[in-house]
């Protein structure tokens, strides 16, 4: 009797068994890398800052700056996936070896570990379309959407005409920044602006105060570069100004408009959005909130 082969048994598209239990972590940031558009470049600066990324999610909180207060504020709220915009251990990249020993460091540390928190760094551009998100949540908390002036540059507006002055004004009510720094004539007539949201770094902030712009909004840098640059243009005759809104003022929109969009990711858990802490006051405004 001649052989006959049997039909091959379909193999399963998955091999493993389907994961029932809690949605970790790790899967939550993952999932939000995929939905991610990440540069073309060797190094992101995006991981887990600390914590164990098998820990099962209660929920998600987005934040400026992962601040000893904003932890605490997350572990009231009962969301112990702590979305970071900023380093957490006050370091580029959280280098985490020469704080070692560090008394505040260790604090911090154990604090995350003690109340089961994860904290992962999203700074490199998201969402996958259109502006970043912070350029997007500033936009919209100043209420600048119909001022964009390129499309293919959302962080350019055209504004009704005013003065340095009162666009301070504006955005010291808009984002309630109280420590606002501004540099150039507060009579100068506005309606150009550029804006770099969180750090400026010398030669994108140069660059920019040398567009055909009026003012350039910046979240704050080195004062011995922009700084002294725009007040070398002005010495010279130019009609430039500059606004400092300070990093956690020029980012915390960003934010939360981030937890809007994490929560179209991940809709089945809850994520909040964290205010940042502004560290600053002044004798104007000496009370803090």
């Amino acid at each position: 009797m001649a052989f006959q082969a049997q039909p091959a048994t379909p193999r399963p598209a998955n091999p493993f068994p389907l994961h029932t239990g809690p949605i970790t972590a790790l899967q939550c940031i993952d999932h939000i890398r995929a939905n991610c558009a990440w540069p073309a470049k060797a190094e992101l600066a995006d991981y887990v800052v600390a914590g164990d990324p098998t820990t099962a999610v209660m929920g998600i909180a987005t934040t400026a700056i992962a601040s000893l207060d904003c932890l605490k504020a997350a572990v009231a709220a009962k969301r112990n996936l702590v979305i970071s915009l900023e380093p957490v251990f006050w370091s580029s990249g959280d280098n985490l070896d020469r704080l070692e020993g560090n008394a505040l460091f260790q604090q911090k540390r154990d604090y995350i570990r003690a109340n089961g928190l994860v904290v992962y760094r999203l700074h490199d551009d998201w969402p996958a379309k259109g502006a970043s998100g912070i350029a997007t949540g500033m936009t919209r908390a100043l209420g600048w959407e119909s001022f964009i002036a390129d499309g293919a540059h959302p962080t350019r507006f055209k504004l009704p005409q005013t003065t340095l002055l009162d666009l301070a004004k504006e955005l010291g009510q808009k984002l309630n920044d109280r420590t606002l720094r501004i540099v150039g004539d507060p009579a100068l007539p506005v309606s150009l602006v550029g804006a770099i949201w969180g750090r400026a770094t010398q030669m994108p902030a140069i660059q920019l105060v040398n567009e055909p712009i009026d003012v350039a909004l910046l979240g704050y840098s080195f004062e011995w570069e922009i700084v002294e640059y725009v007040q070398d243009m002005i010495s010279t005759g130019a009609r430039k100004g500059l606004i400092l809104l300070g990093e956690t003022r020029s980012e915390d929109a960003g934010m939360k408009y981030c937890a809007e969009w994490v929560k179209t990711l991940l809709p089945d858990i809850p994520v909040d959005y964290i205010p940042g802490v502004e560290p600053y006051w002044s004798p104007q405004h000496p009370v803090q909130s």
